[in-house]
């Protein structure tokens, strides 16, 4: 780990940028953004749509090459919602794309590429058809998404739970399983 030679002055004035940053561009962007949350380069993280929901204490990393993209796409005006709950870890790349519900709990934690969808998001064979089907999904809380997961529609996953990294979730997980 290389150490930062940066004056206690500049570091004091960054961190003061950043927050600055994430309360006048991103809080807006959220329906709800909990308090005392972390976020580190905030301008590569992307909220699009209504109805987006982040607790408490959440800590949410953006990078320049790996964006975090957090999107309602309803089916009509104000429709879908992602609630993401408190002291959520969302690490660079993570996306999160809803056009029904997701629900996600408490204390979750979202490794880089991770990917939680509830749509299919178009037809097989007409793909100028809007939203394809769909059906929530919901994670439970205490559970860690390995790298590049994909987590599909009307997936639930329980309490505690771990999936691998690069992991596709097509049916149920159960509470405090390795998956």
């Amino acid at each position: 780990m290389r150490r930062d030679l940066r004056p206690d002055w500049v570091k004091r004035a960054y961190l003061l940028y950043r927050s600055w940053y994430a309360e006048h561009f991103l809080r807006p962007q959220f329906d709800y953004l909990g308090d005392n949350g972390t976020y580190m380069k905030p301008w590569y993280v992307n909220v699009n749509g209504p109805n987006v929901r982040l607790g408490h204490c959440a800590t949410v990393i953006g990078d320049v090459d790996k964006r975090v993209n957090i999107a309602v796409w309803g089916r009509g005006p104000g429709q879908g919602r992602i609630t993401i709950g408190d002291y959520a870890l969302i690490t660079p790349g993570v996306r999160i794309s809803a056009s029904d519900s997701i629900e996600i709990g408490d204390n979750c934690m979202f490794a880089s590429g991770a990917y939680i969808t509830d749509s299919d998001w178009h037809g097989i064979y007409d793909r100028l058809d809007y939203i394809g089907s769909s059906s929530p999904v919901r994670v439970g809380t205490n559970v860690w998404l390995g790298d590049s997961a994909i987590v599909c529609k009307g997936v639930t996953i329980g309490d505690n739970s771990i999936i691998g990294a690069g992991s596709v979730v097509t049916s149920d997980i159960p509470a405090d399983v390795i998956a």
